[in-house]
């Protein structure tokens, strides 16, 4: 990766070198020729909502929301785009993440706002070729701006055999807390370098803040080379640890997501480009699932007391899950000073395999 303004730009940390791949270093990670090192490490910028922009300062109104159309740096929100990203490398196996802007729409009545529709757009996520997660978002867009906002999410994990298990909502207008969730501001119309806004408004489900990093950068990733992209950091306010950078590129939206790996294809890309054929998309979905049930060779009762030898506290849930390419007992531990705690126990040999 390189920037427009040279290893010397606006982020110092940003060092870039051209050889036989594409190579970018920055604080948290490491890129290079098409491995995703992991998600950022640095420690939080802005830690409150009242770092960023949020509803109260973007006039929105009924009359300007529309569910499809395209912002200059999104993919295009019109019914039937599709794209794909993938993670090799990721720490639980082969992920792989399918996104597709529906032909459905969502109908919205909010206070100060008004009534209008926003666009559905599924994403489906698979680990190992398996589907392990299916969420519909509400988005739609400023006519006025181009700007994209998201106005909520319904989610579903995928259990062992299968089956949906629902996981959460969160939606404008509803109560949140003390509150009501707001929607989010997912990508300006206009880019601005050091521009910050609420991203997602569920402050109990789904609350996280955007900021605008760093413009004018190239970058090569499966689904082809692009230019004139720009960095984007989210920080979850939930949990201060959920940092992710992505590059948004012109045309096509983010090509490269330090948590969801890289774009390989997307149906926004020139009939001409390979990466452009997302036919794939859809089809591991309707794959018959070989599931085998996990069989344990420890005890929950003994994956605690391991757990919580590794980190003392007092143990507030005990599951099997599959972490790390491993079934591993979830010690769920909350702790006297640093909060909950997880500590990953694997079920045949006992061995901790992880904490979160």
């Amino acid at each position: 990766m390189k920037t427009a303004s040279g290893p010397s730009g606006r982020l110092a940390r940003w060092r870039a070198a051209l050889m036989a791949g594409t190579v970018l270093m920055t604080a948290g990670f490491v890129l290079s020729g098409g491995a995703v090192a992991g998600d950022i490490k640095d420690e939080p910028r802005f830690k409150s909502g009242k770092d960023y922009s949020s509803l109260k300062d973007w006039n929105l109104k009924a009359e300007n929301i529309v569910p499809h159309g395209v912002n200059p740096l999104y993919y295009p929100i019109v019914p039937g785009h599709k794209h794909v990203h993938e993670r090799p490398d990721h720490p639980d196996g082969k992920y792989r993440k399918e996104t597709v802007v529906l032909d459905s729409t969502e109908d919205f009545d909010l206070p100060g706002i008004g009534k209008f529709k926003t666009a559905i757009v599924q994403e489906e996520e698979y680990m190992d070729g398996v589907l392990t997660q299916r969420a519909l978002n509400w988005f739609a867009l400023d006519k006025t701006t181009n700007s994209v906002y998201a106005f909520g999410e319904v989610s579903w994990e995928i259990n062992e055999e299968g089956k949906p298990v629902f996981e959460g909502t969160w939606r404008a207008g509803d109560l949140d807390g003390d509150g009501v969730a707001e929607p989010g501001l997912l990508m300006p119309g206009t880019f601005t370098v050091g521009g910050r806004y609420i991203f997602d408004g569920g402050q109990n489900q789904a609350y996280g803040g955007a900021e605008n990093m760093e413009g004018g950068i190239e970058i090569t990733v499966p689904a082809g080379t692009f230019k004139n992209c720009v960095r984007v950091r989210e920080q979850g306010l939930i949990n201060l640890k959920d940092i992710t950078d992505k590059i948004w590129c012109p045309v096509v939206g983010v090509v490269l997501d330090t948590s969801d790996g890289k774009l390989i294809a997307s149906a926004a890309l020139p009939k001409d480009n390979p990466a452009s054929d997302v036919s794939s998309v859809g089809k591991l979905r309707d794959k018959p699932l070989k599931y085998t049930p996990p069989v344990a060779k420890v005890s929950g009762d003994q994956a605690t007391k391991i757990a919580l030898a590794e980190i003392p506290g007092k143990a507030t849930s005990v599951k099997i899950e599959r972490k790390k390419g491993k079934n591993v007992y979830v010690v769920e531990i909350q702790t006297p000073k640093d909060g909950e705690k997880d500590v990953f126990v694997d079920i045949e040999s006992g061995k901790i395999v992880g904490t979160d």
